[in-house]
C-alpha cells in the first residue's frame, strides 16, 4: 500500500517535553523526541476505548497530563520543539524499518494475522503499532524474547512492558509498541476496530500462520 501519509506532517506532533527518569533517558537516547506515557496509562486508555466514543479521549488525555505532572514534576510547553517535515519524515522512515524487522520475528516464531499500523496521526506517545496472534503462553514468551533480543542486539533498544507472556502482551519501544494476543482476547478488544483510520504497512512476508499449539 502506498505509504505517502508518512512524509506529510501530521496535525497531531506533541507539543510537550518531559524530564524523565535517567534509565528511560538512556533506553531512548536514540528516539528523545518522543513522547513517552507511563505503560499503565496507555493501557487504561486502551481499555477504557473499547466502551466509549473518540470525544471522550480528551478528557482521558488532560487526566493523564495531570498524572505526569504529579508523577515527573515538570511538564514544559513549547511552540518550537516541532521537527522540520523532512526530519519527522526521516524518524518514521526509521520507526518504520524498525517495525517491518519486529514483525519479521513474530512472523519467523510463526505468528498468526499480523498487522503493522501507522498510527502517528491518530495517538501523540507512538507512532506504529504491531498487533500479533499467538495461540499459547509458550509462544507469546518465545515472541517477546526474540523480538526484545532482535531489538536489543541490532537496533540497541529495550522494550518497557511485559517480562512474562500475558493473553494481552504489550512490548513497549516508544516509537513502536508491539501487541500480542491470544485469539481470544484480540477478538475481544479489537484494536483494529477501534483505530480503524490507522493506515496499514504492507508487509514484504506471510503474516498468516496456521500453527496451533
Amino acid at each position: 500500500m502506498a505509504l505517502a501519509s508518512l512524509s506529510s506532517p501530521s496535525l497531531f506532533l506533541p507539543r510537550i517535553s518531559l524530564t524523565h527518569s535517567l534509565e528511560t533517558k538512556k533506553s531512548f537516547q536514540s528516539f528523545p523526541h518522543i513522547r513517552l506515557l507511563p505503560r499503565t496509562s496507555r493501557s487504561h486508555l486502551l481499555l477504557r476505548s473499547q466502551n466509549q466514543p473518540n470525544n471522550n479521549l480528551s478528557e482521558d488525555t488532560d487526566e493523564m497530563f495531570d498524572d505526569l505532572f504529579e508523577k515527573y514534576g515538570k511538564v514544559v510547553f513549547r511552540r518550537n520543539d516541532q521537527k522540520p517535515p523532512s526530519a519527522e519524515a526521516e524518524d518514521d522512515a526509521e520507526s518504520l524499518s524498525f517495525a517491518v524487522a519486529l514483525a519479521k520475528v513474530a512472523s519467523d516464531v510463526k505468528a498468526g494475522d499480523i498487522r503493522v499500523l501507522f498510527v502517528k496521526p491518530l495517538v501523540y506517545w507512538t507512532r506504529f503499532f504491531i498487533i500479533a496472534t499467538a495461540f499459547s503462553r509458550p509462544q507469546i514468551d518465545a515472541i517477546g524474547s526474540r523480538i526484545r533480543d532482535l531489538a536489543e542486539k541490532q537496533f540497541k533498544r529495550v522494550a518497557t512492558g511485559d517480562y512474562k507472556p500475558n493473553s494481552w502482551t504489550l512490548l513497549d519501544f516508544g516509537d513502536v509498541v508491539v501487541h500480542i494476543f491470544l485469539p481470544q482476547q484480540r477478538e475481544h478488544y479489537n484494536l483494529e476496530e477501534f483505530y480503524a483510520n490507522a493506515t496499514p504497512i504492507e508487509l514484504p512476508f506471510d503474516t498468516q500462520s496456521s500453527f496451533r499449539n
